[in-house]
């Protein structure tokens, strides 16, 4: 759910699961088939009941299980979600005693990396912090897995000081005198703010960019890359993988909501866009430090993650090692996380 107010005028709400557009021109406020839904210049206080319920509904206490479709096949059966909650409160030392894998990890990162997970001829990294973006960074989900992947390379960084120093952000889409909405693009900005509900996100140009603003050359953009390659290439060396996909693995689509890009090329928003950290695999899921999860170790089916991928042209941004081996100790002071509920 995406929207915008001002103190005192409405400048355009976005509800991503309707499709409705509300925006600041003199007609009022339209959906997307043109219907007239509430008179213009509304005050932020009449807005309390439009918002609230649906936001409720999304961003949920961090006490309660997120809930999914029952007819989902994305999520493991709970016996196996069982067993992944029990490996992962165990000793890492005593499951990779356990390891039956030929696969070759970096030594760097080998005491993450375990083997063999579940007995499904996989790997999947541990340690990999974990944050959620029910309560504080209700759209930040790709601060949150960018800043995830670097303090789980021992990097002295926060989630604040992520958003407020490195991530390039930009403005709300707002309506031209030709009576369109213009706006930057998702490949350049964050567009809106990631700590509230009306954040858009961003794109891997985007994280690459606040990343390397550590380090020139710390992130690399991956485009196209198959996720047998990612895994291959980074998850069985132990390097975990900032991925975009999409909310729960659902089918991506192409919003009624777009705007026009300086460059006068016309921007469709694709539904329901979410970034999140690639950890593992196995035979028949993929793993992930999910924002919108509640523990851990999240597995979807490949089946789904490919579909989500692919709606998400296909994109991730990985660290660079040996950039990595070049930062000053005081970058590399490992942070303890902090829990944001």
């Amino acid at each position: 759910m995406y929207f915008s107010t001002s103190s005192k005028t409405l400048h355009f709400i976005f509800d991503k699961k309707k499709n409705i557009v509300y925006n600041n021109s003199d007609t009022g406020i339209k959906n997307g088939s043109g219907g007239i839904i509430l008179e213009n210049r509304l005050r932020l206080h009449d807005l309390s009941m439009l918002i609230c319920a649906p936001m409720l509904a999304l961003l949920c206490s961090c006490a309660q299980p997120i809930e999914t479709p029952e007819d989902s096949t994305a999520l493991l059966p709970d016996n196996v979600v069982e067993s992944i909650l029990t490996t992962t409160t165990s000793s890492t030392t005593a499951t990779a005693t356990t390891t039956t894998t030929a696969i070759t990890i970096d030594p760097a990162w080998q005491e993450n990396a375990i083997g063999n997970y579940n007995g499904n001829h996989g790997i999947v990294i541990q340690n990999v912090p974990h944050y959620t973006q029910f309560t504080s960074y209700l759209t930040a989900c790709e601060s949150l897995a960018s800043v995830s992947v670097l303090q789980y390379y021992g990097i002295n960084m926060d989630i604040d000081r992520f958003i407020d120093e490195y991530l390039p952000r930009a403005w709300y889409p707002e309506a031209g005198d030709d009576g369109m909405l213009h706006g930057e693009s998702p490949w350049e900005y964050f567009i809106g703010d990631p700590r509230d509900g009306g954040g858009f996100g961003c794109y891997n140009t985007v994280i690459a960019k606040a990343i390397n603003k550590i380090a020139d050359g710390l992130a690399i953009t991956l485009d196209h890359v198959s996720i047998d390659d990612l895994c291959k290439n980074y998850i069985d060396k132990g390097q975990p993988v900032i991925f975009w996909a999409t909310i729960n693995m659902q089918s991506p689509y192409v919003s009624q909501f777009k705007w026009y890009l300086p460059n006068g090329e016309l921007y469709e928003f694709i539904n329901p866009e979410h970034a999140l950290v690639l950890i593992g695999y196995d035979d028949n899921y993929y793993y992930f430090s999910d924002s919108m999860s509640h523990t851990d170790i999240t597995p979807y089916s490949k089946a789904a993650v490919q579909t989500a991928y692919d709606g998400l042209f296909q994109q991730a941004v990985v660290i660079d090692p040996l950039v990595l081996e070049t930062l000053p100790q005081s970058l590399r002071t490992p942070k303890e996380p902090v829990s944001n509920g």
